[in-house]
């Protein structure tokens, strides 16, 4: 793009060197043709003076009439004008003329004026004598005592072409020079605001945000000064605009990564900043201006409010769905003191609420559940203190009813203990291929005896049982948990049943009985902490059990369900991943780990899926892995007897 001032500048010269040439060439044409005028007329004067010796001497006789003609013929040749003898009475004669000049008696009439100035004894020049017919004349003539005068006479015209010719040849000139110094003009000029160009398309790169260009610092005097500066402020605004970019992705990054919902709002009320958690809390989408957010305009009063009076505020602001906001507005004010907006922190109470309420029952429940066996302890423990239990008989049932409570409070500190080791993550899950068989098979076998002893017959159905992926250990912990609740709340007669479907990707393992089943209203609480569906009875129940059992389900990718009827009995049901040798990976596994119990390293994919899904994401695990075996060599195999049963897990009523 060319410069604008380069253009203007151009053409202003441009126009100045050809009205100066014009001037030049018309005032020149105009002197010129004067001054040549006036050359003339002074060559004439003087030849007419050399004619006059030529008329005294004829007067005198020393020249004949024929002589006198010849000479003034050849003088009128070198003078290129007409010559005209006046007698002493004015009368003009010709004596050498060439065709074309008037008669006579027109240029009597034209210098009638002139001849009574040469008879008096004048000379006379004059350039603009209007003869009839024949147009301007330039007349010279000088006066010869007692003959009269000498005139010599030329046709203006002559003078003019000359002059025209002349004029021709400076306006040729002109056309030339003055092409050739407007080119040198041009390029000086260009040269000289080049600079200035590449001043001006830097300012606007800049404008742009593009900083990169940089200007010649050699250049000489003020242009070299002002590229200098110019590169200098291009090197402050763009470290500032970078700052200032990355301070601002720094702030919008803290304000979309918050929880709580910040939106900020100018002096006319217009939204300047507004972050993804607000626009959550009140179900917005792209807001542009407050009403996108809220079309409440009691809320938007009070940010009016406090933007007025520049005094902080803190309101409550209820939505749907029984969710209470707690709204703290400020005004932002400039380092004069003026106020230019006002900013919002919107904080979600209904969360913290939910979470201090469950706080607040969490410690109830365990204050409860702590305080009932330590009342019972004291209860037996007073009197056998003060002395009066005297029966042996009835000190033993003292005592074993204290142990009973001692190893119930043992029981709740240790659920506690594994729950809230579990939820921090100290307790690490290691997957491994497992014989799923084998493992139920265990279990069931330590639980034969304390089921015979309540009159429950144990049953395993383990025929489509196949190796399995996943922690051994934490799968019998579950199992533990659900058979001594089956065992508690099963009535003397009655089954429990441990069942195997294989299905796709998973299996599903089944604990069923037919006890006293729980309540439907109570089923969606059923893993909760603490929560009993019946608090009159099983109070030896901790109400941790099936909480932990559903944390570890979870902790290991899969899925836990409980379907119950009352006076029919509860099935719980969940997944474990099948091990399938060989076989080709359909995705990527979610997480690696060496889980072999020989130290080899095995790939285990513990991700959830559906339960049954057919498009199942197989691992390839070596043909060499051994199964989950030998558990009794890592430690002592659990043998569940009556007090173990007591001992173990409940299930929540």
């Amino acid at each position: 793009m060319k410069s604008v001032f380069f253009r203007r500048l151009l053409a202003t010269l441009t126009v100045c060197m050809l009205l100066a040439s014009a001037v030049l060439v018309g005032g020149y044409t105009y002197l010129v043709q004067d001054a040549y005028a006036d050359i003339k007329l002074e060559e004439m004067q003087a030849k007419a003076a050399l004619l006059r010796q030529l008329v005294i001497e004829r007067a005198k006789g020393e020249m004949g009439d024929e002589a006198f003609k010849r000479l003034a013929v050849s003088f009128m040749e070198a003078a290129d004008a007409a010559i005209l003898v006046m007698d002493a009475q004015g009368r003009l004669s010709y004596v050498g003329a060439e065709e074309g000049y008037p008669g006579e008696a027109a240029v009597q009439e034209a210098l009638s004026a002139m001849i009574a100035d040469i008879l008096s004894g004048c000379s006379v020049a004059r350039g603009d004598v209007e003869v009839r017919g024949a147009g301007r004349m330039l007349v010279a003539a000088v006066p010869v005592e007692g003959q009269g005068g000498v005139l010599l006479m030329k046709k203006a015209g002559e003078v003019t072409l000359a002059s025209r010719r002349l004029s021709i040849l400076l306006l040729w000139v002109a056309l030339v020079v003055v092409p050739l110094s407007l080119l040198a003009t041009v390029l000086r000029i260009k040269r000289e605001t080049s600079p200035l160009h590449a001043m001006s398309e830097a300012a606007i790169s800049m404008c742009k945000g593009d900083f990169s260009l940089r200007l010649d610092e050699e250049e000489p005097g003020e242009v070299g000064v002002l590229s200098r500066a110019l590169n200098n402020l291009c090197e402050t605004l763009s470290g500032t605009i970078y700052q200032l970019r990355f301070e601002k992705g720094q702030l919008d990054e803290i304000l979309q990564s918050l929880t709580d919902g910040v939106a900020a709002f100018d002096g006319s009320g217009a939204l300047t900043h507004c972050n993804s958690a607000l626009m959550r809390m009140f179900g917005a989408v792209n807001a542009q201006k407050r009403e996108d957010i809220s079309e409440d305009g009691e809320l938007w009063s009070a940010f009016d409010e406090v933007f007025e009076s520049g005094q902080a505020q803190t309101i409550t602001y209820p939505l749907p769905g029984e969710r209470t906001l707690w709204i703290t507005v400020s005004p932002v004010i400039n380092e004069d003191g003026s106020r230019n907006g006002v900013v919002g922190l919107f904080k979600d109470m209904t969360e913290m609420e939910r979470l201090e309420d469950t706080r607040r029952e969490y410690v109830a429940n365990v204050s409860h559940e702590l305080r009932t066996p330590l009342t019972a302890v004291r209860g037996l423990l007073e009197p056998l203190a003060d002395g009066m239990v005297r029966d042996e008989e009835t000190r033993q049932r003292y005592y074993h009813i204290m142990l009973h409570e001692v190893l119930r409070l043992s029981r709740l500190i240790t659920d506690m203990m594994t729950l809230s080791r579990l939820q921090s993550g100290a307790e690490y899950v290691d997957i491994s291929r497992v014989d799923i068989h084998e493992l139920l098979s265990d279990v069931v076998s330590g639980y034969t005896a304390a089921a015979e002893q309540k009159g429950i017959r144990l049953t395993l159905d383990a025929r489509q049982a196949v190796d399995g992926l996943t922690d051994p250990d934490r799968i019998e912990q579950v199992l533990v948990i659900l058979l001594d609740n089956a065992l508690r709340f099963t009535p003397e007669g009655g089954t429990i049943t441990i069942r195997v479907q294989a299905g796709g990707e998973r299996m599903l393992i089944s604990v069923e009985d037919t006890g006293t089943g729980i309540p439907q209203e109570d089923l969606p609480h059923i893993f909760e902490r603490f929560y009993k569906v019946d608090k009159s009875r099983g109070s030896a129940g901790t109400g941790l059990g099936l909480s932990i059992a559903k944390f570890i389900i979870d902790k290991l990718d899969e899925h836990i369900t409980v379907g119950s009827e009352i006076g029919k009995g509860t099935c719980f049901t969940f997944t474990v991943k099948r091990y399938v040798s060989n076989a080709i990976a359909l995705g990527p596994a979610t997480e690696s780990r060496p889980t072999g119990r020989d130290g080899r390293a095995q790939q285990a994919e513990i991700r959830a899926d559906e339960w049954g899904a057919v498009d199942a994401d197989y691992v390839v695990v070596p043909e060499g892995a051994t199964k989950k075996k030998a558990r009794a060599e890592k430690k002592p195999a659990k043998q569940p007897t009556a007090k173990k049963g007591e001992a173990g897990r409940k299930r929540k009523e």
